[in-house]
This record gives C-alpha cells, sequence and structure tokens, in this order.
C-alpha cells in the first residue's frame, strides 16, 4: 500500500518518469491482488481448512511420538487426568440413560452438563489427544 502512494507521488512530480506508470500498475495490481484475497470462494476456504487440519495433525502427531514412551510425573498425571475426564463423562451419559424414565427432568439437566461447555470441550480435547492419531492412521489403511 506504501509502494503505491509512493511511486504515485514520485510519479506525479517526475522522478523515474519512464518506470513510474509500470510501477503504479505493479503497486495498483498488488493491491488488487491483496483485496481479492480477502474473500475465498467455497473451494478456496475448503482447501484452505484441508491444510490447515493437515498442519495441526501433523503437529499432534509429532507430539504423541515424542512423549508417547515418556512415563514422566508430568506424563503420567496427563494420562490419570484424561482417564478421569473420560471416566466422568461416561457416568453422565449413563445417568442420563438411567434417570430418562425415572426422572426426565434431571436425565436432561445432566445431559446438559454432559454435552455443554466447558465439559465439552475438555472430552473433546482429551478424544483428540489420545485417540486422533489413530484415527487418522486407520483411515489412511497405514
Amino acid at each position: 500500500m506504501w509502494n503505491l502512494i509512493k511511486t504515485g507521488v514520485s510519479f506525479l512530480f517526475g522522478q523515474n518518469t519512464s518506470k513510474g506508470a509500470e510501477r503504479v500498475m505493479d503497486a495498483a495490481a498488488g493491491v488488487g491482488n491483496w483485496v481479492d484475497n480477502l474473500k475465498h470462494t467455497d473451494q478456496e476456504k475448503a482447501e484452505l481448512n484441508a491444510e490447515m487440519a493437515k498442519t495441526m495433525i501433523g503437529a499432534a502427531q509429532k507430539f504423541m511420538d515424542s512423549t508417547v514412551s515418556e512415563n514422566t510425573e508430568r506424563s503420567i498425571t496427563r494420562r490419570e487426568l484424561a482417564l478421569l475426564i473420560i471416566r466422568f463423562e461416561l457416568v453422565l451419559i449413563a445417568l442420563c440413560i438411567a434417570l430418562y424414565k425415572i426422572d426426565m427432568e434431571y436425565a436432561k439437566f445432566i445431559w446438559e452438563i454432559a454435552s455443554t461447555d466447558p465439559l465439552n470441550y475438555l472430552v473433546g480435547g482429551v478424544g483428540a489427544f489420545f485417540f486422533m492419531a489413530h484415527i487418522v492412521r486407520a483411515s489412511k489403511g497405514s
């Protein structure tokens, strides 16, 4: 943007007049491309999302590879917390099923706790961290 203004001022005051017009057109084309890139088509959005997913899966895989054999207190605690989170979610779902015929309002209340923020993010994060590499590997067939 600043190059466009600088080139335009140089052109108006007669400096570098031989290439000034070309520079103005190049700068204008750059601004046009920048404006065009602000809005993505559905295909461009899908390609960008796919690229971001590959990047995130690759990063998660590297992290899993580096920590899978680790047995420090921190990694043991991480695994224990993950098991507690998943067990708590399973208990809430089992309570919903058990209470459905007895007290539907209470079952709905428990389901709301089990399926809304922040617990759904916590369970989703644990699931993604511990099972995403396996799911991706299985979907690729390797």
